[in-house]
């Protein structure tokens, strides 16, 4: 009963068609923009490396040389807003394309990325990568038809 956020052409988007369009308006899911995606990890801890605070230990993440595969959703303590896993176990798609130079000419407020490019943003390190790149800033990219053990998503709405 929800309005797709995702359109080619004004059709509903299905996987392997050209790069859909995104409603915003629309009450439908839809990837977070990567403002939207670090905004959640930091759940309201401002200036902090990782979403509790400025050390990283396995007890509260999984990367590089803790568990050698994806944890179970939960398996670390939720951040400020109440979210698991915003840091560590898999790298999450987000809906902007990568722009290493976008950050300086774009909205100071709710950005939502590139009109295009060539990789998409992915966020929050994966069970095989370093501690630093399960910090709240760190960006990555990957190419939109890639697959991965490493890689997930996690879905977002619009207030209404």
């Amino acid at each position: 009963g929800l309005t797709p956020c995702y359109t080619v052409g004004g059709s509903v988007y299905r996987r392997g068609e050209s790069t859909p369009d995104c409603n915003w308006a629309a009450n439908g899911y839809r990837l977070p923009t990567e403002a939207e995606w670090e905004k959640a990890a930091r759940g309201e801890l401002v200036g902090a490396r990782y979403p509790w605070g400025n050390e990283i230990d396995c007890s509260k993440a999984n990367y590089s040389g803790c568990v050698v595969q994806t944890s179970p959703v939960g398996s670390y303590a939720p951040n400020g807003y109440g979210l698991y896993d915003m840091a560590g176990n898999v790298w999450e798609w987000v809906w902007d394309w990568f722009d290493s130079r976008y950050y300086a000419v774009s909205p100071g407020s709710d950005p939502r990325g590139p009109a295009s490019g060539a990789a998409r943003v992915s966020r929050g390190g994966g069970w095989s990568r370093y501690a630093r790149h399960c910090r709240g800033a760190y960006r990555n990219f990957l190419w939109p038809d890639g697959e991965s053990y490493y890689l997930g998503f996690r879905l977002a709405r619009t207030a209404p």
